[in-house]
């Protein structure tokens, strides 16, 4: 049972063991020896844990294989050193001249593809960018009627119909209407028959009192007839128009309620076009447009 338990960690050492003891083949020059137990710590898989270590095993298979004038090898080793480390330099005072100049030369190749590989990118973005501009594209053509929301407040059923709700503006329209001509008319039958204060008379001849002046009539003896009928017809025009602004309020209400900032209007429009170079994503423009028989707007169209 302790052979299993002992195993995970033997597999674990031995990585590390080899390591080091390619690390000391390299640094007393046995390149050949230091190839045979370096390289299979990264190949056919890679059995180091750490990017330092991997790093350094690339750069002593690098030296190593151009010492032993495999410089195929030594070029792959060097790539995969500037892939992982691609600020990585060796020091002319401290690594022999060979090897620094066949670095160079590596790090020269490799600037020279990557400076390569960002034209051919350049190119085909550039190339992409003429195809879109000249690329048949979808416009989709909206249009959009502004409301004011200040209308939603005006009586005889304007909210509504801003709103669109036509039968709703018709009915307020209606009932404001015929409540504001009965009070209207109350009050200007009262004013035109009675004035401002109906005349009260007396139904028996009033007698002269000391002062030679018509005496009080008595209170059973005094006509109310105007004066009730004027204050029927007031009636009628206060509870009138207590009614018109109940029904204004009512409207307003619910005007507010339905109202829209914006509301597209008419079908959307689809076409197809080709972009001229230089042309915008998205255009948008405003432009008067009849809403309908009765009313017209400001409309906000727009195609992308």
């Amino acid at each position: 049972m302790l052979v299993f338990f002992l195993l995970p960690l033997v597999a674990a050492l031995a990585p590390s063991e080899d390591f080091e003891r390619g690390k000391n083949a390299f640094g007393r020059g046995e390149y050949r020896r230091a190839i045979e137990i370096l390289r299979p710590l990264l190949y056919p898989e890679r059995r180091l844990t750490t990017e330092g270590e991997v790093v350094q095993v690339h750069r002593m298979l690098g030296v190593a294989h151009l010492f032993e004038g495999q410089n195929a090898d030594a070029k792959r080793e060097l790539t995969e050193l500037l892939r992982l480390r691609p600020d990585y330099r060796f020091d002319p005072l401290l690594d022999p001249p060979p090897v620094v100049d066949f670095f160079n030369s590596v790090l020269k190749e490799q600037d020279e593809e990557i400076a390569r590989l960002e034209a051919v990118k350049a190119s085909r973005r550039q190339a992409d960018a003429e195809r879109a501009r000249n690329a048949e594209r979808v416009v989709i053509e909206r249009r959009f009627e502004r409301r004011s929301f200040a209308v939603s407040f005006l009586p005889f059923g304007a909210g509504q119909f801003q709103n669109g709700q036509r039968t709703k503006g018709w009915a307020f329209f209606a009932a404001e209407s015929a409540l504001a001509v009965v009070s209207a008319g109350a009050f200007s039958t009262n004013i035109a028959l009675y004035g401002l204060r109906p005349k009260r008379r007396c139904l028996v001849m009033q007698p002269l009192d000391a002062a030679g002046l018509p005496a009080r009539c008595p209170s059973d003896q005094i006509d109310r007839s105007d004066e009730r009928l004027s204050s029927a017809l007031f009636t009628v025009q206060m509870a009138a128009g207590g009614l018109f602004f109940a029904v204004a309020a009512w409207g307003i209400v619910d005007a507010v309620i339905a109202f829209q900032s914006e509301v597209p209007i008419g079908p959307e429009v689809r076409r197809r076009e080709t972009s001229p170079p230089g042309a915008s994503a998205a255009r948008w423009r405003f432009q008067p447009v009849l809403l309908g028989r009765d009313a017209a707007g400001a409309g906000l169209s727009g195609s992308f």
